[in-house]
C-alpha cells in the first residue's frame, strides 16, 4: 500500500538528487527493478515526486524505458515537466553540455514509446503545447516533435495527417527556430511514407496546407508561408505531390497538381528554384498525354504561376514549355485554350529570340478552325504586348498586314482580339509604318459595319495600350476625332467600343494636362451616351465614368463633373432598369469622391438645374452609402477586351 511505498521509495527518491556518478546509477537501477515489477502501482506514486522542481529528466528517461503502457496516462504531466525543466535550465544559464544531455534524456522518453496508444497521447500533448505563448516552450516542443517523427515504433501512415496539421500550423510561427525545427520534423515524417501512401494522402496534405494559412492571408496572393521559404522549403511536399501526379488516378492527379500550385503560391522564388525540375517535368508529361480538361487546366495554371515566380530558372525548359503551350492552343476545350494563352503570355518574357514563337502564333491566326483562330489572336495580343519588341521588323510588318486584313472579320471575337493586338503592336512598331497604318487602316472610312466596328476596336486598343506613343507621334487629335465620330453611332457595338476608347483617352489626357479642347469633346460625348435612348449604350458609358473616377488619374474639372452628373442622376430614378440604376449609383459616388468628403459634391450640385437638383437631394444619402462600401472601389472595369488575357 501507500505506507509501504513511502517506506521503500521515499528514501530512494530523496537520495536521487544527492547522489552522482556510479551511486546514482545503482539507485536508478534499483528503481527500474521496482518499476518493472509493479509499474502500474509504483508509477502513480513516483511521477509526482520526479516532476517536482528541479526536474530530474535523466531519472524520468531511465524509468520511462521500463514503464511500458503504465506511463501513457502520465505523459501529459511528464512532458510538461520536462519542457518546463529544460526552459528553467536555459533561463538559469545552465546551458552547454548539461542542457544538451538533459534534452537527450527528454528525447529518449519520446523515442521509447512503443505502442499506438502512447503515440496518440504524445501527439495530442505536443500539438496542444504548440499553442504556448512562451517561445522557449514552443522550441523544446518542436524538438520533441521532431524526435517523435523519427520514432522507429511509430506507424507513420496512421498519424501523419495529425502530424502535418500540427507542424504546418507552426510554419508561420514568429520564432525562426520553431519554424526551422518544425520544417525538419515535417520532412522527416513525410519521407517515411511509402509511394502508395503518398498518393493516397494527397487530399489530406492539401487540407493541412490550407489550414496552415491564417484566414486574414487566404486571399492575399503576395503572402508566403515562412516554413515554405526556407532553403529547399517545399522539396518534400513536392516529392509527395509528384507521386500523386505521376501515379495517382485522374482525380488524384488533379488534386496533386492543384495542391502543388497552392504550395507554389505560398513559396518565394529562392526556395522554389531547387525544386523547379521536380515540378516542371511531371506537369509537362501530363500535358502531353490524354487527360481530362480539368487536369490540363490545373497543369497550365500551375506552370503559369511557376513562370511568374521563378522566371529565368525555367529557361532550360523553354523549348518544351513552348511546344506544350502551343499544343494547348489547339485543344477542344475553350478553358484549356485560354489557360494556354495565359501561360504562353508569361513564357514570352523569358525569350531572347522570339521570332519562332511569333511565327507559329501568326500562322495560327490563319487557321480555318474558328476556335483555333480566335485563340491565336488572343495569344498574339498578350505575347506581343509583353515580348513583341524583340520581333524582327519583317515579321512585324507581316503581322501588321494580318491585323489590317482582319479588322473587318465576320466574327466579333476575332475583331475584338484583333483590335487589342493592334494596340499591343503599336507599343513597339516602327514609327512611320505605325502612322501610315493608323491613318490609312484605322481612321479610313470603312466599307462594312464589321469593318466599322473593327476600326473602332483598333482605336480602343490604341487608347488602352499605346496612348503615350500616340502623343509622341502627334496622333492624339486624329484618334480623338475618330473616337468622337464613333460615339455618335447608333450601333451598340461601335458605340460601346468608342465609349471605352474615350474613357481611356480621358484618363491619359487628364494625366498629361494637354489637349484640353479634346478632353472637352470626349467628356461631352460620354455624357451624351449616358443619356442615350439605348439602355445598353447608357449602361456601358456609365460604367466607363466609374472606371475613370477610380483609375487614379487627376480629378475632372467641376464643369466636366457637372456635365456627366446630370445624365447619371436621371438614371437613378425608379423608371430606370435595375442594372443601369446600380451602375449610375456607383458612377456618381466615385465621380463626386464622396468617400472622403462632400466638398466637390456641394460645389457641383449648386449649379444644377432644378430637376437634377431635386433628384440629387433625394439621392445623396444613397450615394454616400455606396461611397462608404469598399467594394465600390474594387469593381472590375467594364472592359471590351475582358475576354482576353489581362496584361
Amino acid at each position: 500500500g501507500t505506507k509501504a511505498l513511502d517506506e521503500i521509495l521515499s528514501p530512494l527518491l530523496a537520495n536521487l538528487s544527492l547522489l552522482e556518478g556510479e551511486k546514482a546509477e545503482y539507485l536508478i537501477g534499483a528503481l527500474k527493478e521496482i518499476m518493472q515489477a509493479k509499474s502500474s502501482v509504483v508509477l502513480p506514486y513516483m511521477v509526482p515526486k520526479l516532476v517536482q522542481k528541479p526536474v530530474n529528466i535523466g531519472a524520468l528517461a531511465s524509468l520511462s524505458s521500463v514503464a511500458g503502457e503504465a506511463l501513457y496516462e502520465h505523459l501529459d504531466t511528464v512532458i510538461s515537466a520536462i519542457i518546463g525543466g529544460l526552459c528553467e535550465m536555459e533561463g538559469d544559464n545552465e546551458g552547454g553540455e548539461e542542457l544538451a544531455k538533459e534534452l537527450e534524456h527528454a528525447q529518449l522518453i519520446v523515442s521509447s514509446i512503443a505502442e499506438d496508444d502512447g503515440h496518440e497521447t504524445i501527439l495530442e500533448i505536443l500539438s496542444e503545447m504548440f499553442a504556448e505563448e512562451d517561445v522557449q516552450k514552443r522550441r523544446y516542443c518542436a524538438l520533441l516533435f521532431a524526435t517523435f517523427c523519427t520514432n522507429e515504433y511509430l506507424a507513420i501512415e496512421d498519424h501523419v495527417v495529425a502530424i502535418w496539421k500540427a507542424l504546418l500550423g507552426r510554419f508561420s510561427d514568429p520564432d525562426k527556430e520553431v519554424v526551422k525545427t518544425c520544417w525538419g520534423a515535417f520532412n522527416a515524417a513525410t519521407k517515411r511514407l511509402s509511394s502508395e501512401d503518398m498518393v493516397r494522402l494527397v487530399p489530406d496534405l492539401r487540407t493541412c496546407v490550407g489550414m496552415a494559412v491564417e484566414n486574414k492571408y487566404k486571399r492575399d496572393l503576395t503572402y508566403t508561408l515562412p516554413g515554405f521559404c526556407l532553403p529547399k522549403g517545399i522539396a518534400h511536399l513536392v516529392l509527395l505531390y509528384r507521386e500523386g501526379i505521376l501515379n495517382g488516378s485522374p482525380d488524384l492527379k488533379e488534386q496533386a497538381i492543384i495542391g502543388l500550385r497552392e504550395a507554389i503560391q505560398l513559396t518565394d522564388a529562392p526556395a522554389l528554384k531547387p525544386s523547379v525540375v521536380q515540378i516542371t517535368g511531371p506537369l509537362i508529361r501530363v500535358l502531353g498525354e490524354r487527360y481530362s480538361q480539368s487536369v490540363k487546366m490545373a497543369c497550365l495554371d500551375t506552370l503559369s504561376l511557376l513562370i511568374e515566380k521563378v522566371k529565368v530558372a525555367l529557361k532550360p525548359f523553354l523549348s518544351q514549355l513552348q511546344t506544350t503551350f502551343m499544343k494547348s492552343l489547339n485543344d477542344t476545350s475553350r478553358d484549356v485554350r485560354c489557360r494556354g494563352v495565359t501561360a504562353l503570355t508569361k513564357l514570352v518574357t523569358l525569350h531572347s529570340k522570339v521570332d519562332n514563337l511569333f511565327t507559329d502564333i501568326h500562322n495560327g491566326t490563319k487557321n480555318e478552325n474558328l476556335s483555333t483562330r480566335e485563340t491565336m489572336f488572343a495569344a498574339l495580343h498578350g505575347t506581343m504586348y509583353l515580348g513583341g519588341a524583340g520581333m524582327s521588323p519583317n515579321l512585324q510588318v507581316s503581322i501588321a498586314n494580318t491585323l489590317k486584313l482582319n479588322m473587318g472579320a465576320p466574327e466579333d471575337t476575332v475583331r475584338t482580339a484583333n483590335g487589342a493586338c493592334f494596340g499591343a503592336l503599336a507599343t513597339f512598331y516602327k514609327e512611320e509604318d505605325l502612322v501610315k497604318d493608323i491613318r490609312e487602316g484605322v481612321l479610313s472610312a470603312p466599307s462594312t459595319k464589321e469593318a466599322r466596328h473593327g476600326r473602332v476596336l483598333a482605336l480602343a486598343g490604341l487608347a488602352r495600350y499605346a496612348p503615350g506613343r500616340l502623343a509622341k507621334l502627334d496622333l492624339v487629335e486624329e484618334v480623338c476625332e475618330g473616337t468622337l465620330k464613333a460615339l455618335e453611332s447608333d450601333n451598340v457595338q461601335v458605340c460601346n467600343a468608342a465609349s471605352y476608347a474615350a474613357s481611356r483617352l480621358i484618363i491619359h489626357l487628364q494625366g498629361t494636362g494637354e489637349h484640353r479642347e479634346l478632353l472637352d469633346g470626349l467628356v461631352a460625348g460620354l455624357a451624351t451616351n449616358c443619356a442615350h435612348t439605348s439602355n445598353d449604350i447608357r449602361l456601358f458609358a456609365t460604367s466607363t465614368i466609374h472606371h475613370i473616377s477610380i483609375s487614379g488619374c487627376p480629378p475632372l474639372s467641376d464643369t466636366h463633373t457637372r456635365s456627366l452628373l446630370v445624365p447619371l442622376l436621371d438614371s437613378t430614378t425608379r423608371k430606370t432598369p435595375p442594372g443601369l440604376r446600380v451602375a449610375s449609383e456607383l458612377a456618381i459616388a466615385t465621380l463626386l469622391r464622396l468617400k472622403s468628403d462632400t466638398e466637390l459634391a456641394d460645389r457641383v450640385s449648386g449649379a444644377l438645374d432644378a430637376k437634377s437638383s431635386d433628384i440629387y437631394g433625394r439621392f445623396l444619402p444613397t450615394a454616400k452609402r455606396v461611397a462608404a462600401d469598399f467594394k465600390t472601389y474594387s469593381t472590375i472595369e467594364n472592359d471590351i477586351f475582358a475576354s482576353l488575357t489581362p496584361v
